[in-house]
């Protein structure tokens, strides 16, 4: 008897239409007797395709899959299955259960590309605050003898007789002072709440440091343009704010050719702020674009690889996400604040 013929199910019938998980019966012979609208909008066919008709029939690319053995387990056994794929059809993240009585298969399937993306993004600050607490352990062994190098370098800076080598010292002490900005931004990394929350609006902190930045374009024959919004204020830190811009806007910057523009813009949505920084460039190489937001990936030939990692430790302690797209005509990063 088919599952939909059964006047007596017919309220729990309309309660499987309203949920959001996908929902599927199966008979003994794999046939699709059921499915509500979430489960016809994940399953990749149209529901008049797959009615009544068996699956491995209809999604072929599935008979050779853990899906065939997991469905034919628990039809077998009779025991529950749980497990997760990639669809074969729109390469979509899914987690599936499995249920089996003696008719058939109950099938719940839930699209699980959010919660792929939120693991994703765990793994990596629990990666980044390792790196950072170890860095936080070393910190002040390096520094106190780099303390202390600088400080006979200086000395020997003001010795008459060694005049002939400042050059040289004067590039020891910057090279000292350039290690002891990559243990400050490497302590930053392992900082999990902002130092000092003001209520102020991102729109402002951009107007306030334009000019340094328009006077660092001019300086370069490149350009820098504003597209601000109205939009609330929020609960951020505003040193760090300036840091994130400054850290984003300079890394567009080193990435533009002579005549090339900087964009910089801020939206309301819904339920975020959001910030973008826009560039002109060549766009961020294929072989580091899944690796940006991790310490020492850097494309530049003298850079740290530590201004991206900041920027999205940064974020995160203010309750922001970044993500981005980036191609041959440009990048484009987008910092969404989310609204209190």
């Amino acid at each position: 008897m088919r599952i939909i013929d059964t006047q007596s199910n017919q309220k729990m019938l309309e309660i499987l239409e309203d949920i959001s998980e996908g929902c599927c019966f199966l008979n003994s012979k794999m046939e699709v007797e059921y499915i509500n609208k979430a489960g016809e909008a994940l399953l990749e066919k149209p529901k008049h395709e797959v009615m009544y008709k068996c699956q491995w029939d209809v999604l072929p690319k599935y008979k050779e899959t853990i899906v065939y053995e997991k469905y034919m387990q628990a039809f077998r056994e009779q025991i529950p299955q749980y497990f997760e794929i990639i669809t074969e059809y729109s390469k979509v993240p899914i987690e599936i259960r499995v249920f089996p009585n003696k008719y058939g298969l109950f099938l719940i399937f839930n699209d699980i590309t959010q919660k792929k993306e939120e693991e994703k993004r765990q793994k990596y600050y629990d990666q980044l605050k390792i790196i950072a607490e170890m860095a936080a352990g070393v910190a002040h062994e390096v520094r106190n003898p780099m303390t202390t190098i600088k400080g006979f370098l200086q000395l020997m800076l003001q010795d008459k007789d060694l005049q002939k080598y400042n050059d040289i010292m004067n590039l020891m002490v910057d090279e000292v002072n350039r290690v002891n900005d990559i243990i400050t931004n490497f302590l930053d990394l392992a900082k999990e709440t902002p130092n000092k929350l003001d209520y102020c609006n991102l729109n402002h902190i951009i107007t306030t440091l334009y000019p340094l930045l328009e006077t660092r374009a001019n300086n370069e024959g490149k350009f820098i343009h504003l597209k601000l919004a109205q939009i609330p204020s929020l609960y951020v830190d505003k040193n760090e704010m300036r840091q994130l811009l400054l850290n984003f806007v300079n890394n567009s910057f080193d990435a533009l050719e002579k005549g090339k523009s900087v964009y910089i813009m801020t939206a309301d949505e819904q339920d975020h702020v959001v910030l973008s920084i826009k560039d002109e460039g060549a766009g961020i190489p294929p072989d580091i674009i899944d690796k940006i937001s991790l310490p020492f990936v850097t494309s530049k030939a003298n850079g740290t690889g530590l201004g991206l990692p900041i920027c999205f430790s940064i974020a995160k302690r203010n309750h922001a996400e970044i993500n981005f797209t980036s191609g041959s005509e440009g990048t484009t990063f987008h910092i969404r604040f989310l609204k209190k």
